[in-house]
């Protein structure tokens, strides 16, 4: 499990091992991810303080103090950060880690947003003793997930829908595609033909679909690997090969969107 001492360049990143076999991720952040993704995994947010409001497969849904959203698997997703007070406790269970539970209950889903409070607060008091105790080991964070997941069963049940929507499955091609391709010459055009769309309604689609338009979220892609290789210590590659590598033309382009990204999140937190 990551700990609350974990470097706050991981609340950018963490997404990113999340499906890792076992892996079992408790935080509070300050920071929610804001760019759309999805994994196998389990996500739970608790927000402790503040609000958000998460993208859900195409959809928008605001989240107050006290209230939990559930994403589960395969469901395209992303949160703003636009509450500089925000603080929210942060529960990944891998998919590896679940399958028993998934099996047992037929792969059943938890509804997406639990917004009894006072219902709520016995998930947040089980959470903040998981948070504070001190022992850490696998067996033990098994322990408090199992009871976690055993409280929203108890309290909530399970969702009527179990299948993903065709908007969420076109959003989930449209992030493989970005995924594969960032670091090639694409645009809304040629990525408009691939799919065989026109521009203007695959502009229309994408926006839906993701909840960013192309160009946006294909630059916020780029700026997230660039990241990842100036973050890593055994990075070798010079400014020119970062820009190669993640599809910007040259270095000033990829100064202007790693200020621009370094503006946004400081003005979240």
């Amino acid at each position: 499990m990551t700990n609350a001492n974990t470097q706050s360049q991981e609340n950018y990143l963490y997404e990113h091992f999340a499906d890792d076999p076992f892996y079992l991720f408790l935080k509070k952040e300050t920071f929610l991810l804001d760019e759309p993704h999805y994994h196998e995994s389990l996500e739970i947010i608790y927000l402790i303080r503040g609000k958000t409001v998460v993208h859900l497969s195409g959809a928008t849904h605001p989240l107050s103090e006290g209230e939990i959203f559930i994403c589960n698997r395969q469901q395209v997703h992303f949160y703003e950060n636009f509450d500089c007070d925000t603080l929210a406790f942060c529960v990944v269970l891998s998919n590896k880690y679940t399958h028993d539970f998934r099996q047992i209950y037929n792969n059943a889903q938890f509804p997406s947003f639990l917004t009894d409070k006072t219902r709520n607060q016995e998930i947040y008091q089980l959470l903040q003793e998981w948070f504070e105790n001190p022992s850490h080991t696998f067996l033990v964070d098994c322990a408090f997930a199992n009871l976690l997941l055993d409280k929203l069963v108890r309290l909530y049940g399970f969702s009527q829908t179990t299948q993903a929507d065709d908007l969420n499955t076109m959003a989930i091609r449209l992030i493989n595609y970005i995924a594969t391709n960032y670091a090639q010459d694409i645009s809304l055009t040629s990525a408009a033909k691939h799919f065989g769309y026109s521009k203007e309604y695959f502009s229309k689609i994408f926006k839906e679909a993701v909840g960013k338009n192309f160009l946006c979220y294909l630059n916020e892609t780029r700026v997230q690997k660039a990241l990842e290789f100036m973050q890593d210590p055994q990075n070798k590659k010079s400014a020119n090969e970062i820009c190669a590598a993640c599809g910007f033309n040259n270095t000033t382009s990829l100064y202007r969107h790693l200020k621009r990204a370094s503006s946004t999140q400081n003005k979240a937190e």
